[in-house]
């Protein structure tokens, strides 16, 4: 049996995070095949987190190092507001927006336009806060998962935040029945994703 620790996040576990961003990046599974830029799911799903609320970031340690994290922000509308006006660009700036018949783009180019769009991003008035959880294959199923959301929804309680909830993929049903678990309700679903949100 692993030995688990949950710290805050410090500047020198960015790499790492990214690494496992994509590691994590197929519903849980490993994305690193599907991509030709290691980096740009991360500039996505972790990056701004880092640099926007760097306080609102935990990292998963174990023996061999980082192996998970939570992060998000307690702000959902500032955060995006920030992102699609301060952080997109920036990262822009290292790509070109592809181009052609996107039914023939790849997963990389995909990803690479969701920075040139505008913001699409569901915000749920009265879960403002939302969150991200990926853990690599040997933390998972040993109930860490469950430690750091409630390491993650005691921070909110601690900043006095009502609500959160977060995004998952359809066809992730190992992540809904692991929230349903822990208590949090379905909002509404599209063709792509779940939203789930709970009371704090």
């Amino acid at each position: 049996m692993s030995d688990f620790n949950i710290r805050p996040y410090n500047s020198t576990d960015k790499d790492h995070v990214y690494n496992i961003c994509l590691q994590t990046g197929e519903s849980g599974k490993d994305a690193t095949h599907l991509f030709t830029d290691p980096l740009v799911l991360g500039h996505i799903y972790a990056g701004p987190y880092m640099e926007y609320e760097p306080q609102s970031v935990f990292i998963l340690n174990d023996e061999n190092g980082l192996c998970g994290y939570i992060m998000g922000t307690m702000n959902s509308n500032a955060f995006y507001d920030w992102m699609y006006k301060d952080w997109f660009p920036a990262v822009r700036n290292n790509y070109n927006q592809p181009t052609g018949e996107p039914s023939k783009w790849n997963r990389t180019e995909k990803t690479v336009n969701i920075l040139f769009q505008p913001m699409s991003n569901k915000l749920f008035k009265d879960y403002p806060a939302h969150l991200h959880i990926d853990l690599l294959p040997r933390a998972q199923g040993q109930g860490q998962g469950k430690l750091m959301m409630d390491h993650y929804i005691t921070h909110l309680k601690q900043n006095n935040i009502k609500g959160v909830h977060l995004e998952l993929s359809i066809t992730n049903e190992r992540a809904f029945n692991f929230y349903r678990k822990y208590g949090m309700d379905e909002l509404e679903q599209d063709d792509d994703s779940i939203y789930m949100g709970l009371y704090i």
